[in-house]
This record gives C-alpha cells, sequence and structure tokens, in this order.
C-alpha cells in the first residue's frame, strides 16, 4: 500500500530536502506551495487544506512552509507582521487541522511541525517571526499532549539556521541566523526530521542536538541572558562575515 506525505512550502531549500529524504523512504510525496509546485496550496486557507487532505488522505503531513521575519519589529510593515503571523503559525494549526481527521479514522499518521530555534529562545531582530515558532513548539506539545493516547503523533523540529535563500548572507538584518557555528545544510535538516518521524518518544527535537541545552536556557533566563548579548551578536557578525566571504 503506498503511503502518501504532504510537505507544505515544497518548493523551497528545506522543502525540496524533505521530498527527497520521505520519496527516498517510500512515500508518494505532494509537495505544495503557492508557486513553484504542481499542485498550489495557501496554507493561511484552512478550507484548501482539508479539501487537499481529503483528496490525499495523508499518512505523513510536514508543516513546512514559512516566511522569514528578519528585521527589527518597528521595520515592518504591518500588513508583513500579520504575514508572518498567518503564514509560520497558522498555517502550521491549518495544515494539523486537516490533517488529523483523516490520520485519526485510518488509525495511523504523523504530523512534523517545522519551528526553529527561535522558538526556544526569544531572539531580538526576529521578535515576531520568534513568537511564531514559540506557538508552533507550543502549539505541537499540547497537541501531542491531547493525542497521546491515539496512534497519531505530532512533532516539532527545531533547527538553527538554513542555508536556503531564505537566509541573505550578506543581508545585515539576517545576523541571528550565524549565532550557530555554522549555517545547516536543507539536508541534514530533512533527515534529522526524518529520523523524528521514525521515533515513537521524541516530541520536540533541536538541530544540532549540541544546542539543545544552550538555547532554552537563554530563553528561561532572560536576565542573565540579555548581558550576553552583545557578544552574541558579536560572534554572529564574524560568522555572517566569513560566510558572506565564502559565498563570493
Amino acid at each position: 500500500m503506498t503511503r502518501t506525505a504532504v510537505v507544505t512550502g515544497g518548493a523551497g531549500g528545506l522543502g525540496r530536502a524533505f521530498v527527497r529524504e520521505l520519496r527516498a523512504a517510500g512515500y508518494d510525496v505532494v509537495p505544495v506551495d503557492v508557486t513553484g509546485t504542481e499542485q498550489r496550496l495557501d496554507v493561511t486557507d484552512l478550507d484548501a487544506c482539508r479539501e487537499l487532505a481529503e483528496e490525499i488522505r495523508p499518512a505523513v503531513w510536514v508543516n513546512n512552509a514559512g516566511i522569514t521575519g528578519a528585521s527589527d519589529l518597528l521595520d515592518q510593515t504591518d500588513e508583513y507582521v500579520e504575514r508572518l503571523v498567518r503564514v509560520n503559525l497558522l498555517g502550521v494549526i491549518n495544515g494539523t487541522r486537516a490533517a488529523l481527521p483523516w490520520m485519526l479514522s485510518a488509525g495511523t499518521g504523523r504530523i512534523l511541525n517545522v519551528a526553529s530555534l527561535s522558538g526556544w529562545a526569544p531572539t531580538p531582530h526576529l521578535a515576531v517571526y520568534s513568537a511564531t515558532k514559540h506557538g508552533v513548539r507550543a502549539f505541537t506539545v499540547a497537541t501531542a499532549a491531547e493525542l497521546r493516547k491515539t496512534p497519531v503523533r505530532v512533532q516539532c523540529l527545531l533547527p538553527d539556521g538554513i542555508r536556503t535563500p531564505m537566509v541573505h548572507v550578506e543581508d545585515p538584518r539576517h545576523l541571528m541566523s550565524f549565532t550557530g557555528k555554522r549555517l545547516l545544510e536543507p539536508g541534514e535538516v530533512a533527515a534529522a526530521g526524518m529520523s523524528m518521524l521514525r521515533s515513537r518518544r521524541r516530541v520536540v527535537a533541536s538541530v544540532p542536538r549540541s544546542r539543545s541545552a544552550t538555547v532554552p536556557f537563554l530563553g528561561l533566563w532572560p536576565r542573565i541572558s540579555f548581558p550576553l548579548i552583545p557578544m552574541i551578536e558579536r560572534q554572529a557578525r564574524r560568522r555572517q562575515a566569513r560566510a558572506a566571504g565564502e559565498s563570493r
């Protein structure tokens, strides 16, 4: 029996990596996006998500669609702030609500929600984006708790900055994507997501795992983390400059 998987944001760098990994695992994959995929889907449209789920009846649904919010809070337009929230958070909620009824009726299913390390620690210069990723993590954990006695699992992946077109190495607004030692490759993030999908226990996972303790700590203790921000930003500037030099 063919298992079907949906990947939202399927035209992007990470989306394409998820498509490759899922196909290699034997899934019939349907990548969807607002542009660049054979099948179009706007994740902010709940009815459209439900229609797709009814048509596909997915065994796996990867809520990967998202947009960046790299700039200071007051530099963002009202329209862009609203779109950030609608795509990054409401899109995940819509996809989950659309897929769940079919998975529950089938007695099996996996939903993977892609967040960000910014979903652990509130991130300056990414305030609204960070808020949406916190929301994705909280939504995932709460939904997983509701479904704990069912065969359907909902999980959340929180990767560091990824080398995709969404991250511009020469744009100072993207500084906080470079707080890690290096940008992650889409393939390694998708592989980590596949590892989660195969796991029966893990609800949330950071990529890389080495940051799974320090980043949440910074979010829990702002009185300690705030004085560290200038040092973190200096390190990020050096890493971004190095990445920009390597890209030329």
